[in-house]
Formats: C-alpha cells, sequence, structure tokens
C-alpha cells in the first residue's frame, strides 16, 4: 500500500473523539511511517478525520 490507495478497516469498531469508526469502513492512506499509517477516514456526515492506524489493521479493497 501506498499514499493515495484505498484501503478497508479490520480493526473492530471503536469510538475515536467521539465518532465511531466502523470494521470494514473504506479509508485513504496519507501517510505511511514504518509500522503505521495516517488515515483519512469520512464520517456519516463527510468530514473527515485522520487516524493513526497499525498496518496490520488495514487490507486492500479488493
Amino acid at each position: 500500500m501506498k499514499p493515495g490507495d484505498k484501503a478497508k478497516l479490520t480493526k473492530q469498531t471503536f469510538l475515536h473523539k467521539g465518532i465511531f469508526i466502523f470494521t470494514g469502513s473504506t479509508v485513504e492512506i496519507k501517510e505511511i511511517q514504518s509500522e503505521k499509517a495516517i488515515v483519512v477516514y469520512n464520517d456519516k456526515e463527510g468530514y473527515p478525520h485522520d487516524l493513526e492506524m497499525n498496518l496490520t489493521d488495514l487490507a486492500p479493497l479488493s
């Protein structure tokens, strides 16, 4: 995976700053750092949120 790619979250649904981040959601990779990635998650209203995720919590879209 590289910046600009789309990925699917495999991490179990969790709460981040009052927003539920759902398993299976599509995110866009913004930046990759060794074992982590900064991704952009769009909530149900369409607002973007930057999240730091482990690479193991992301799967390529098939």
